[in-house]
């Protein structure tokens, strides 16, 4: 960069160049002065005894003056990226302004809370009063809170949500003043900018299933990063510390003075007292492996792993149990769940306790109703798998340890004289160090062999665990189907796949197969109708006596069948039976063998990819797995941002998202510039006949804001062009649902409907574009057998489309059209009816 580019750069950010020079000037004078005189931590830190003196100017001061060299360190780099990032999307003006009150505000209302737990003899307000905080981070944070109501939703919605998920962490687990503070200022932060934002901004919002797993993956990490900061922080008061559970009663009987831990605002040096009968690096791994066993599920969410949240939801459960258990919350364990009337602090620790339980309970709970957003699911077999090797990674530790243990059980002291004493040992190498302060221990290593032995059947039953839970992660064909109907539904694809079969393969749906194996029906059930997919897949011999048994099928059900996309031939089929059908979108199908880019109709398309050529863009092929990995992140990241514009949530059914575009038979195309940046992407779907792949059919499609027109049209011409040189017979544009023509009161209701979905997924415009290409027109149609039913068919639909949708949404959703349209529907159906 130029020196004037630098230039231009500091001035348009003066307020984060006065922040930053502010930090670095007090930073060097405080160091300097070895934090005595005008720097000293009393003078310029905030201590709410200083407030009682009228001591004023720390709520300014405390901002500005880090604590240690790492406070410093982070506070310059969040400062510089942080501030200038906040200065870039709102101005001058406003992070002047975010900055003070965020400062000032949170820490004068922190210390306000402060002081009336303490006059109230709250136990964590006596524990932290009289400590001296200084914290820059509070009012940066603060900041970049404020700003992000300025920011793309994308960015918005997950700044928020990891500034607020980090300093609720810190405040639980490392629980000192400045984490109050830090939450505090996040808060107003999000207040602020909410309050300042324009209205239009503020609208409510919906993730794609991508950024929702995102958002609970980045949530579980923290989680699971937070008791780390138990060991790094030199002071811990957080409630899920377990060092604030070490103050209960918890403590060795042999303790020589355990009344002065409690008063000792729990010091370092008390804590080892209190869990030195326990520790060891056998105990430091069994309280660490854990914790990675939870980042490594964590990470198994982003790709919509369901095992991952099995896991997770199982670690939640356990934890939350043990800490009923093992701090007397459940009165079955027989542990006292009255604390003695003369600590009035019991009742407070007490409620930490609680918290402490149910924090991981409600983690395990909310990944438990979202759990289908995770489709990927392991086949049977792989299942029976994993739980096989679940039980070998409990078994093998335990037949290790009671067997190595018994035959040492005299170099034990005392000496272990009874097998169930061993055995009752047993659970306790597995629990984490922080469980177990109720918890005496019946013997102790008395030489090298038991020593080792205890230290290592502990950390061995982890990382068994952890190895079967990585295995399980990256077991599986990656398909979005059931799993016990994959292998069924993809060798029907082998024979006959039609143009929109392959969508059988996703989420959601299900899948009925003819008498003989060779033809099957994908359907998923939504108030009580079975609407298909497309058209079936596979062939047979009596496609009619197929049909007819699909039919009884649904009757013994008690659905009602709806062929939703179906081609002429199946449509006919069925009119043949006297149902009712209206065309509910138009297909787009062009010979790649007779693809030319000549002629006045291929202008747009010919200029583009000239166009293109000329500015060098180009374009790259593969699965998901082979492309680079900077590239399906961008990929990633570029259609979570094009969703979180969307004014509703991710639609499905036959509309494919980042999920389907991850298994392997999908061929993705990109479009990238010069500099390598991402511009657009496409997917393609196989079309299979008799083993052979003869096509493609477009799905997914996406482009970046900064691409310039033409970007779409130069990568689907290439990839024509390319399916040309394969030899491929068809090459899909696939349909533009609820766009095409349709009259009559069926059509009316679907009017309704894609009306509704247009102004945020603009299918009839995205038909339009595909009229570009001088395609062949196919219509697809909506099959019922009675359209008196129109109507709740008609939400049926909606709900494939937008499964979180409800009865009354939908209402609300139709209500401003509901005399124009609908109701004109409902009577001219009413003759029929009669």
């Amino acid at each position: 960069m130029s020196a004037r580019a630098w230039r231009a750069r500091i001035t348009s950010r003066p307020v984060t160049v006065v922040i930053v020079v502010a930090l670095v000037v007090i930073g060097i004078a405080a160091t300097a002065s070895g934090h005595r005189g005008l720097f000293s931590t009393r003078v310029q830190g905030v201590d709410p005894g200083d407030l009682r003196e009228f001591h004023w100017w720390p709520l300014i001061t405390s901002t500005l003056q880090a604590g240690s060299v790492v406070q410093f360190t982070i506070a310059i780099v969040a400062a510089v990226f942080g501030i200038g990032a906040a200065e870039r999307l709102m101005g001058s003006v406003r992070t002047a302004i975010a900055f003070l009150v965020t400062g000032v505000v949170a820490t004068a209302i922190g210390i306000g809370l402060e002081l009336l737990g303490a006059q109230l003899g709250e136990f964590w307000s006596s524990s932290v009063h009289g400590l001296v905080t200084l914290d820059p981070l509070t009012p940066i944070a603060g900041t970049v809170a404020w700003a992000s109501a300025w920011a793309a939703p994308f960015w918005r919605r997950r700044i928020r949500v990891a500034f607020v998920a980090g300093a609720v962490a810190l405040l639980l687990y490392s629980g000192e003043p400045a984490d109050l503070y830090l939450l505090i200022a996040i808060g107003i932060g999000v207040l602020g900018g909410a309050r300042q934002h324009p209205p239009d901004a503020r609208r409510f919002w919906r993730g794609s299933r991508h950024e929702t797993r995102a958002l609970l993956a980045l949530v579980n990490a923290i989680l699971a990063i937070g008791p780390l900061l138990t060991l790094l922080s030199a002071t811990r008061y957080g409630a899920l510390s377990p060092l604030a559970i070490a103050v209960t009663d918890a403590a060795p009987s042999d303790l020589d003075h355990p009344a002065v831990c409690v008063a000792s605002r729990l010091g370092a040096g008390c804590v080892g007292e209190l869990t030195r009968m326990h520790l060891g690096v056998g105990a430091t791994l069994v309280a660490l492996l854990p914790l990675a066993l939870m980042l490594i599920a964590s990470w198994g969410l982003l790709s919509g792993r369901r095992i991952a949240v099995w896991v997770l939801a199982a670690l939640g459960v356990a934890e939350s149990l043990l800490s009923a258990w093992y701090f007397g919350i459940l009165p079955a364990s027989g542990l006292p769940t009255s604390r003695p009337a003369e600590s009035h602090h019991y009742a407070e620790l007490g409620l930490w306790l609680v918290v402490s339980t149910l924090v991981p309970l409600v983690d395990a709970i909310v990944l438990l109703v979202f759990r289908r957003l995770f489709p990927v699911r392991m086949t049977v077999p792989a299942r029976l798998r994993f739980l096989a090797a679940l039980a070998g990674a409990v078994v093998v530790p335990s037949v290790l340890y009671l067997g190595a243990g018994w035959a040492l059980r005299g170099q034990f002291r005392p000496a272990v004289t009874s097998f169930g004493t061993l055995a009752d040992q047993l659970p306790e190498r597995v629990i984490p160090v922080s469980f177990l302060h109720h918890e005496r221990l019946a013997f102790v290593a008395g030489s090298p062999a038991t020593h080792l032995l205890l230290q290592v059947v502990g950390p061995l039953f982890w990382l068994l665990v952890i190895g079967v839970t990585l295995w399980a992660l990256r077991t599986g064909r990656g398909t979005l189907l059931e799993a016990q109907q994959v292998d069924r539904i993809h060798e029907l694809l082998t024979i006959e796949s039609g143009s929109l079969g392959f969508m059988a393969t996703w989420a959601g749906n299900q899948l009925w197969v003819a008498p003989g194996g060779t033809l099957g029906i994908p359907y998923r059930v939504v108030s009580g109708y079975a609407v298909t997919t497309a058209d079936p897949i596979g062939r047979t011999a009596d496609p009619d006596a197929a049909l007819a048994e699909f039919l009884r099928f649904c009757d013994r059900s008690s659905w009602t069948p709806v062929f939703y996309s179906v081609h002429q031939e199946w449509r006919d089929r069925l009119v043949a039976r006297g149902w009712s059908s209206v065309a509910v979108a138009e297909e787009t199908v062009i010979d790649p063998r007779t693809f030319t880019l000549d002629g006045k109709a291929m202008h747009d398309v010919r200029y583009a990819v000239n166009r293109a050529g000329r500015e060098g863009v180009r374009s790259s092929w593969g699965s998901w797995e082979s492309l680079p990995a900077k590239v399906t992140r961008r990929v990633s990241a570029l259609s979570d941002r094009w969703m979180s514009e969307k004014d509703l949530p991710e639609l499905g059914f036959t509309l494919g998202g980042l999920d389907e575009l991850r298994d392997e038979e999908v061929l993705i195309g990109v479009a990238v510039d010069e500099h390598d940046e991402l511009l657009a992407v496409t997917s393609w779907l196989p079309i299979r006949r008799n083993g052979e792949l003869v096509g493609r059919t477009l799905d997914f499609m996406r482009r970046t804001p900064v691409s310039g027109n033409g970007v779409m049209e130069f990568l689907i011409a290439d990839a024509v062009l390319r399916f040309a040189a394969e030899g491929l017979e068809v090459a899909s544009l696939s349909a533009s649902p609820l766009a095409g023509v349709r009259v009559g009161p069926l059509g009316r209701v679907l009017d309704v409907i894609g009306s509704m979905l247009e102004p945020a997924y603009g299918f009839r415009s995205l038909l339009r574009f595909k009229r570009k290409f001088s395609p062949v027109v196919r219509p697809l149609h909506l099959v019922v057998p009675d359209p008196v039913a129109l109507p709740a068919i008609g939400l049926a639909i909606a709900r494939c489309y937008l499964p979180s949708l409800t009865v009354a949404q939908a209402s609300r959703a139709l209500a401003p059209r509901r005399e124009r349209a609908v109701l004109p529907c409902l009577r001219a159906l009413r003759p029929a009816s009669s």
